[in-house]
């Protein structure tokens, strides 16, 4: 039979051309004939990808691991595969090739089809998107891309389609002729709201230092797409066990005043605070707003949260008492210690008492500064220090058999709003106070603390930590230090000691006595494992200077964290350990997404302040200046390391 034009009649004599008629049949096998061929060719790929770069491709996946939550083995599976598509079209190996130019050398000439060979050799434009999808048509879609606002048509073979129009979804695709097909098929998010998916990708490109968030998004496509599912939230409050209809009410209002106003995974972290504290505490409630504001406020001192309010303003706010507020607030942190501590350890893992509420963001710790001298005040005759701190430094504070003195509990309740205040206060009054509660009580270790900021060197500072330390150790007694040890910080008794303790490990590091604080970091970890105070960051520091680079690397384990100060002390570690590897680089990239201001900091195109800033949020300049003070006299110690940085992009 002779071949039939496409254009001709058809000859079943319907009138209408062979291509609309009896034509289709062929023209939609020969279609589905090439969409099976561009199946088995991404299959291919994976297949020469895994036999020649599977180490390749599994020392990256490791890597990525590390940054992004994996719960089961089937979610795992999943990630590894995407992953290993990811890797083949986009990440050059070390020759500076990609493997899809590779597969393409190699295979090319081995497929039959002229067709196929021609849509093979397009697919080193692969390219991510993320976007919404507009329509479907059997397995046909058009999309448009978030950032470009480009429409295009699309494939997905071999797959059923089950996507909705308006959903947003991210994928990879590569060239077909006059269109794209997804390899392998895209991954879609329907409860999602697309603008707060592209929102969240542009922010993280900016806060990553990127051109163009298509670019970051291209890089670190994995870790954004682990990231997405959980931007809107995941919590049910419905399907929540409340033990009674109240608590709900209080939750179903949180949510709804805050949700405008804080990002989803924060408004749940709320939520489940609440609904621990509920089951602990069933108290009474009459008016909700008054829980939803000590609620709020609490939040507020252990997330990154841009803006905060104090206890006055939520009152005024929510329409209620500001003492009423400072109540509830003080029995929730006193109740939810044990969640918080969890918390503040994984969030922040800065000292976050009660007794300073916070008024910016995340607040510094004020030890020692790590590039100089003690900041000490200039006094005269007439404002120096009074008698009273005269005694203490010439005490011998070694003698640890002294028993403490008895204090009526009349005179330590005024003692502890004496503290109160001087932690509010500051100058001359900050120490009068300070003084005034030693007077009333010889115990009060937090006096030591403030007066030791009035020394005018570390060596008389470390007295008077050394003094509250020891008075610290008698008020609690040997017994509740053993029998609380795990703990410490959950007990609010206990937290004059441990910022006693904290005080003067950082003032010997100062003196350049490094076992000495390192036994004391040590020291307070065994105590509190979670870490509230921020140890393990000045423990870090410590390993480093002594070359305990084992022991840091643990200790980075131990306290796995996304934060600037972990990823950038895993880089630190790798290159004191082995250099300007491969491994730096990917780690380098991974720190600088998280907060991009680092780097400046550490090869000198910006000087740090004379004083570090009073409070930080997450991926900020002030925290960049935090870390830097800290750690730059490490990264010094790097022959050629300015210039490392520089050059990575």
């Amino acid at each position: 039979m002779d071949k039939i034009n496409r254009n001709a009649p058809c000859p079943c004599g319907s009138g209408k051309k062979y291509k609309m008629c009896c034509g289709v049949n062929e023209a939609i096998s020969i279609t589905h004939m090439v969409e099976s061929e561009v199946d088995e060719l991404q299959k291919h790929i994976l297949h020469f990808s895994a036999y020649h770069f599977g180490q390749e491709i599994q020392d990256d996946f490791e890597d990525i691991e590390e940054i992004i939550d994996i719960d089961n083995e089937q979610e795992r599976e999943f990630y590894e595969l995407i992953h290993a598509i990811w890797f083949s079209l986009f990440e050059e190996l070390d020759d500076g090739e990609t493997i899809i130019k590779k597969f393409i050398a190699a295979e090319l000439g081995k497929i039959k089809r002229p067709k196929l060979r021609k849509i093979l050799q397009t697919w080193t434009d692969a390219r991510t998107i993320a976007g919404k999808v507009i329509a479907i048509e059997n397995n046909k879609i058009t999309v448009e891309d978030g950032f470009s606002s480009e429409q295009l048509d699309a494939v997905i073979t071999n797959v059923p389609v089950t996507i909705e129009p308006g959903s947003f979804f991210v994928g990879i695709i590569v060239p077909f002729e006059q269109k794209y097909v997804f390899f392998p098929s895209p991954f879609d998010l329907p409860d999602l709201k697309p603008e707060h998916a592209f929102s969240y990708i542009e922010d993280s490109s900016l806060d990553a230092n990127y051109d163009s968030p298509q670019e970051y998004f291209t890089d670190f496509f994995i870790e954004v797409l682990s990231e997405l599912p959980l931007i809107e939230g995941l919590l049910e409050i419905d399907e929540m066990e409340w033990p009674a209809p109240i608590y709900k009410e209080v939750a179903d209002l949180f949510k709804k005043k805050l949700e405008t106003l804080l990002p989803p995974p924060i408004v749940d972290t709320g939520i489940i605070l609440w609904l621990n504290f509920c089951q602990k505490r069933q108290k009474r409630i009459k008016n909700p707003n008054l829980y939803v504001a000590a609620l709020h406020y609490l939040l507020s001192t252990i997330a990154p949260i841009e803006k905060i309010y104090t206890q006055k303003e939520l009152a005024r706010l929510y329409g209620v008492s500001t003492g009423s507020v400072s109540s509830i607030f003080l029995e929730m942190e006193t109740v939810l210690s044990q969640e918080i501590a969890e918390l503040v350890g994984l969030v922040s893992g800065m000292d976050e008492s009660p007794l300073v509420p916070p008024t910016k963001k995340t607040p510094v710790i004020e030890f020692p500064r790590n590039r100089g001298q003690v900041a000490v005040e200039t006094t005269t005759k007439e404002d120096s220090p009074a008698s009273t701190l005269r005694q203490l430094i010439s005490e011998d504070v070694s003698n640890k058999k002294k028993k403490s003195p008895v204090v009526s509990r009349h005179d330590e309740e005024r003692a502890r709003n004496l503290i109160y205040d001087a932690f509010q206060s500051e100058g001359k009054h900050r120490y009068n106070l300070a003084e005034e509660a030693l007077r009333l009580n010889p115990n009060c270790v937090d006096a030591y603390v403030l007066l030791a900021e009035r020394t005018k060197t570390l060596e008389e500072a470390i007295l008077l930590y050394e003094k509250g330390i020891q008075v610290g150790e008698r008020e609690l007694g040997k017994a509740f230090l053993k029998e609380n040890k795990g703990y410490f910080w959950g007990l609010i008794e206990t937290r004059p000691f441990m910022r006693a303790k904290l005080h003067y490990a950082e003032a010997l590091s100062q003196l350049g006595k490094v076992n000495e604080s390192l036994q004391q970091y040590e020291e307070l970890l065994e105590l509190n494992p979670m870490d509230n105070q921020g140890v393990r960051y000045s423990l870090f520091v410590a390993y480093i200077d002594s070359g305990e680079f084992k022991k840091a690397g643990n200790l980075l384990q131990q306290y796995e964290e996304a934060s600037a100060q972990g990823l950038y002390n895993k880089l630190l570690l790798e290159l004191h350990e082995k250099g300007f590897t491969k491994n730096a680089v990917k780690l380098l990239k991974a720190a600088k997404k998280e907060n991009k201001h680092v780097v400046a900091y550490l090869t000198d195109e910006k000087r740090l302040p004379d004083y570090p800033p009073d409070y930080y949020g997450f991926g900020d300049e002030n925290e960049a200046i935090v870390y830097a003070d800290m750690h730059l006299r490490l990264w010094r110690k790097i022959d050629g390391v300015r210039e490392w940085l520089k050059s990575v992009k």
